[in-house]
């Protein structure tokens, strides 16, 4: 006590100096990861007001990675042009078009402002730098777990070193994928005999057999994924019934002299239990069927 008065409990105080101290990492990162982009754009762009802007950005939605670093690349504004007045051979208090007394325009109608751009992109085949627009990209990861091949995984070619294509998105997305397939269902490490024909390892096993169920199942989801238009369903839930068939879609005959389509091979696996070749699963962790899988015929 110092003139009867209590001191500020040092708790409160760590936790702001703990704060400030965070704040000053997380600048001293986004600078690490702007120069790494500006590294990647021309001196001639940067000269004339490139500029980059680096920020983390939380999400709580499901599916989505805590913290993700964005990037956005804002590109200078060209000046601004106007078309030439437009001189009629008849001026008077209005102009009139083409000597026709019903079309009418006024003095303002003849200076229009054209749409500023520079002559050429400022980086090759990228539009937003000859319009002065900004381009963006994510990155998945913290501030402080970004590293220089991120950036440049990131960045299409028109930037320096950019590896980001079509190719490289849809492989990225597959590995995702395979790599969540192995978490759960397991690696199969120690999972592979020699084939005492051929000699080669081939996989076998229940780890095998669980990761080849969840490839088939993915595969009739990702077919109803296209067949209703890129739209997931909710978080948990199966795909709603499509209301009108699709184009896409082939119905025909199967073994059991029914008609199913595109989506049948799913409700066959869940509501009868077959993995691959038509081996009977009583394994815990087959795909049962639910009541809103029923519907999709």
């Amino acid at each position: 006590f110092i003139n009867n008065r209590s001191i500020v409990p040092i708790p409160i105080i760590t936790t702001t100096m703990f704060s400030a101290n965070e704040n000053i990492l997380l600048r001293q990162h986004k600078r690490r990861i702007i120069q790494y982009v500006e590294s990647t754009i021309p001196e001639s762009a940067l000269d004339l007001g490139t500029t980059v802007m680096v920020m983390q950005v939380s999400c709580q939605s499901p599916g989505c990675v805590p913290l993700e670093t964005c990037v956005t690349v804002v590109f200078p504004r060209p000046p601004s042009k106007k078309k030439k007045k437009l001189k009629r051979p008849n001026s008077g208090a209005t102009n009139v078009t083409n000597n026709n007394p019903n079309i009418e325009e006024t003095p303002a109608e003849n200076e229009k402002d054209e749409i500023p751009s520079f002559p050429e992109p400022l980086l090759p085949n990228l539009p937003e730098s000859q319009t002065g627009g900004s381009f963006k990209t994510r990155i998945l990861k913290p501030l402080s777990e970004v590293t220089m091949d991120d950036v440049l995984d990131s960045l299409p070619p028109s930037f320096e070193g950019g590896r980001r294509t079509w190719e490289s998105v849809c492989m990225k997305a597959r590995d995702v994928i395979f790599a969540q397939i192995g978490q759960i269902m397991g690696n199969g490490e120690g999972d592979e005999v020699a084939s005492e024909a051929s000699g080669v390892s081939v996989p076998e096993g229940k780890d095998f057999e669980r990761r080849k169920m969840v490839a088939k199942y993915l595969q009739v989801c990702l077919q109803e994924y296209i067949d209703r238009g890129c739209i997931a369903p909710e978080w948990g839930e199966p795909f709603p019934p499509l209301d009108i068939p699709s184009a896409t879609s082939t119905i025909y005959n199967n073994s059991d002299g029914g008609e199913r389509n595109g989506t049948g091979d799913k409700h066959d696996m869940q509501s009868k239990g077959k993995i691959g070749g038509g081996k009977e699963s009583n394994d815990e962790n087959s795909i049962k069927t639910t009541s809103a899988d029923e519907h999709i015929t």
